[in-house]
């Protein structure tokens, strides 16, 4: 049986609902993007994939040529440790492997794509996959190595599932925005330390599995690690300069010594969130100056946006950067005071 390469637990972020409202003049769109944006092509991949292994009738033969043996990439099938990241577990339990993995593509892929260009999202979930791939291939030579024992031959076992990429985008998510709070199972954490303990959870239970039951758990956890290292590694080379900024990898740090322009020159992504926040942080500041409920509600009334998908009230959270960076704070701003007033009465 393959050791799948599944999320360790399905991962709710706070921001979900950014995602509706978007248009494009011309194509096809879905879950707010274009049907060519990278999360989409992404997505369609692993769910035509998947459909061909079905197809395939559990034979396997998709899964023997293209998941990734170490034993077989050795021989020189070496496009496995970035094929395997399209395909998934099409026994026990139908497409749940498929589904957690494409979630969480779609939700945090959105919401790291409302900041970084598309480009930057696919070069840092692609090397996620390249190195979650290369760690699966070398971890039963490391145990070798060090003359470890396993109770399975992992030269000989099958990965498959786009987890190594997935996790990437966990790390570049805790990046991106380290303060913002995830669930996870039951818990509540920064984003930033999540993919390490999704990491940690699952050589936990291996540890557990092999105790207990002399056999090692089912999913691959040296593949969740390299997909976590692989976009540490490449994440802050590709963001280099201005974090949020779309422009080139290497800006040119050159000054120009020329007169004042009168033509206006547009701004960087960067500034027009650092302007949205500076906006709701003085918002927020005129909003604690007044007492009453409703005075409160006559202060915002005026400044609420209409088409919008808010977050579940529970998450709205001030202080966190995503929620300052937001334009339909003033929103979540009166609907919190309604439930106080609420509450109140």
């Amino acid at each position: 049986m393959p050791r799948l390469c599944l999320l360790d637990s399905l991962t709710t972020v706070r921001i979900l609902s950014y995602m509706a409202k978007r248009k494009y003049r011309n194509g096809i769109s879905l879950f707010g993007y274009s049907i060519f944006h990278p999360i989409n092509l992404f997505l369609l991949a692993n769910v035509l994939i998947y459909i061909l292994q079905l197809f395939a009738g559990g034979t396997g033969i998709l899964e023997y040529y293209f998941a990734l043996t170490p034993a077989r990439f050795f021989h020189g099938e070496y496009w496995q440790i970035f094929t395997y990241g399209f395909l998934h577990d099409v026994h026990g339990t139908p497409f749940v492997h498929l589904f957690l993995n494409m979630y969480v593509l779609v939700m945090f892929g959105g919401l790291i794509c409302k900041y970084i260009p598309a480009w930057k999202f696919s070069v840092i979930y692609t090397v996620s996959i390249l190195v979650g791939g290369i760690t699966v291939a070398l971890a039963p030579v490391l145990l070798q190595v060090l003359g470890i024992p396993y109770p399975m031959d992992l030269f000989q076992t099958m990965t498959l599932g786009a987890s190594g990429g997935i996790t990437g985008l966990l790390v570049l998510f805790g990046i991106l925005f380290p303060e913002t709070e995830v669930f996870l199972i039951f818990f509540r954490m920064k984003a930033r330390y999540a993919p390490w303990i999704i990491v940690g959870v699952g050589y936990t239970a291996d540890l557990i599995s092999m105790y207990y039951f002399h056999s090692p758990f089912f999913i691959s956890n040296s593949c969740h690690l390299g997909g976590a290292i692989g976009a540490t590694l490449v994440a802050p080379w590709i963001l280099k300069g201005n974090l949020l900024d779309a422009g080139k990898i290497f800006p040119k740090q050159t000054q120009r010594e020329s007169a004042p322009s009168s033509v206006p020159t547009a701004r960087s992504m960067t500034e027009d969130l650092d302007t949205q926040s500076r906006k709701n942080r003085d918002l927020l500041g005129e909003l604690a100056k007044i007492n009453s409920f409703s005075e409160k509600e006559t202060f915002l009334t005026p400044l609420q946006q209409t088409n919008v998908n808010l977050c579940p009230p529970p998450t709205f959270q001030p202080e966190d950067p995503f929620c300052l960076r937001c334009e339909w704070l003033p929103n979540c701003a009166l609907r919190r005071n309604q439930m106080e007033q609420n509450s109140g009465n």
